[in-house]
């Protein structure tokens, strides 16, 4: 049964050479692809409240719908005496936007705290994943703010820590890998059987990650996820420990 399953889920690469690779490559990123701006139209005010608790340096981001307004809060900062960093994330178009999977490591800007203007907590919990500092946030929409630290996204940090020494300590590892146009990492895939010989890898493919579909291979000992690393989240839904590729190797997102 394991070696058909191995089998039905590999077809894909057992053979696939580094033309294979490259044609992927190709066809996933020449779809057709229409990207709307949506922006938010009322002006942002900062509220009194919210501003006398920041800190002195900072770091401020915002999301798309919201970017316009960007240079007017940040001068409104800097108005205020704060010395105000921006940045712009890899995988973001504009200076100051963030997204979800932007987990990148600012630590060397040696800011206070950041600054998120936007609604939700999913942007801004990216930031605490490679970030001591706290992230102050303002949601212009619902006219809330919140403070998020470390103790946010302590559950999913254990998680991944956990994940890391199991990991180490087994043989059989499943690979999450997408089709997605921007998500597929194919090329780092096939380095890992060559940073860890001793290990079997097998690479489970597809458009979407059904985390229900990973209890179909119940030898698999944990999971390395290559797809958006915010899959990190979700660790309660996935039936073993999962960790991204970047917590095993160089290789960034």
């Amino acid at each position: 049964m394991k070696d058909l399953k191995i089998k039905a889920v590999f077809s894909l690469f057992m053979d696939m050479k580094e033309k294979d690779v490259a044609k992927t490559e190709k066809q996933t990123s020449h779809m057709k692809l229409s990207f709307i701006e949506v922006r938010y139209n009322k002006e942002i005010s900062l509220p009194e409240s919210f501003l006398e608790k920041l800190p002195k340096r900072l770091i401020l981001f915002t999301n798309i719908q919201y970017h316009p307004q960007y240079p007017r809060l940040k001068q409104m900062l800097i108005d205020r005496g704060h010395e105000v960093e921006t940045v712009r994330p890899k995988h973001a178009w504009n200076e100051g936007q963030i997204l979800g999977c932007s987990v990148e490591d600012w630590s060397g800007k040696n800011v206070d705290a950041f600054v998120y203007i936007g609604d939700g907590f999913f942007h801004p919990k990216a930031i605490l994943f490679h970030n001591a500092p706290p992230v102050y946030m303002y949601d212009p929409e619902h006219d809330t703010q919140y403070t998020l630290t470390q103790k946010d996204i302590e559950k999913i940090l254990k998680r991944r820590k956990g994940a890391l020494v199991t990991f180490h300590t087994v043989k059989e590892v499943g690979v999450i890998v997408t089709s997605k146009y921007g998500q597929n990492r194919l090329r780092e895939c096939f380095k890992l059987q060559e940073k860890f010989p001793e290990k079997n890898f097998y690479f489970l493919m597809g458009d979407e990650i059904n985390f229900a579909s990973l209890e179909d291979f119940p030898f698999l000992e944990v999971f390395v996820n290559t797809a958006c690393p915010r899959i990190m989240d979700d660790h309660d839904k996935i039936p073993r420990p999962v960790l991204n590729i970047a917590d095993i190797t160089d290789e960034e997102w």
